[in-house]
């Protein structure tokens, strides 16, 4: 049975992530799919596409579309791969979503998965895109830090929202973005019951902001920015080692981290403050 969702059920979710830890284990891989439809450009549209045998979850399609650009993820279980699965997802996926705005759709990987299965990208026909991640991981040693008079760090609310959407526009929207996705952002992640999203005031004045999503085993850091006027101060090392040592005292959860390839500066801070790589993610570009 292949069936296609908007959400999950707790049934459900518990179900892929089972799946997840099985592929996970199996491939040496790192990186958790996006287990929600709440930054999609339509939170209504299809994003869960579930392949059973009996009452056994064997087969994942994910999708992220937080624009008309969408980021599919597949998994399927190793003892059922090579059988047509993860084309019959796809093959559904693109079904039902035809009807929806989408300009493209690129698969996300991790090089470990393409060294084992080089043949994949040609079967698929698709190109690697020059755009990698690093995926980080951390344990849970507390940070030793001097505190700072003039900085401090707390949960956000409903009246940091306008502050925090500008300051991500700033340091994530791509030319052609307007300030909308940073605005559905920063709007879904104080709502969400699963995301702590932590910013930084210096002198009374709100500079940084970082979001944690705590859906998975891991506390995943994501959105960390610092606007512009008040960047290479050390604020987001600060930023991040507050919320870690807090987040140590909140759950027992390790923590993990993203950054782009090309951006150097993110990630020589990120290895500074004690994370270490885990995974590269690939993207693969499907044809139009």
């Amino acid at each position: 049975m292949l069936k296609a969702v908007s959400h999950l059920t707790d049934e459900e979710l518990l179900a892929t992530r089972q799946l997840i830890r099985v592929c996970q284990a199996h491939d040496k891989t790192y990186r958790d799919p996006y287990l929600s439809s709440m930054l999609n450009f339509d939170p209504d549209m299809p994003a869960f596409f579930l392949y059973y045998e009996g009452q056994k979850l064997f087969g994942l399609l994910t999708v992220y579309a937080d624009d008309e650009n969408a980021e599919l993820a597949i998994l399927v279980h190793p003892d059922y791969r090579r059988k047509g699965i993860a084309r019959q997802l796809f093959t559904r996926f693109q079904e039902e979503t035809k009807s929806y705005p989408i300009a493209s759709i690129t698969f996300q990987t991790e090089r470990v998965f393409l060294e084992k299965n080089p043949k994949l990208i040609g079967h698929w026909n698709l190109v690697e895109d020059t755009e990698t991640e690093t995926w980080l991981g951390r344990d849970r040693q507390p940070y030793d830090f001097e505190i700072r008079s003039d900085v401090h760090v707390q949960l956000a609310d409903n009246s940091h929202q306008g502050a925090i959407a500008q300051i991500h526009f700033e340091a994530f929207a791509e030319p052609s973005e307007t300030s909308e996705v940073s605005q559905r952002y920063i709007k879904e992640a104080l709502k969400d019951p699963n995301s702590l999203l932590y910013v930084l005031f210096k002198d009374n004045q709100l500079v940084a902001c970082c979001t944690v999503d705590l859906s998975s085993d891991m506390n995943y850091l994501y959105g960390l920015a610092v606007a512009e006027d008040f960047r290479g101060q050390g604020l987001g090392t600060y930023l991040v080692q507050n919320l870690v040592n807090d987040l140590i005292d909140k759950n027992t959860k390790t923590f993990q981290i993203a950054v782009n390839d090309d951006n150097r500066g993110a990630k020589h801070l990120y290895e500074k403050i004690g994370f270490t790589k885990q995974t590269e993610v690939v993207y693969l570009d499907s044809p139009k």
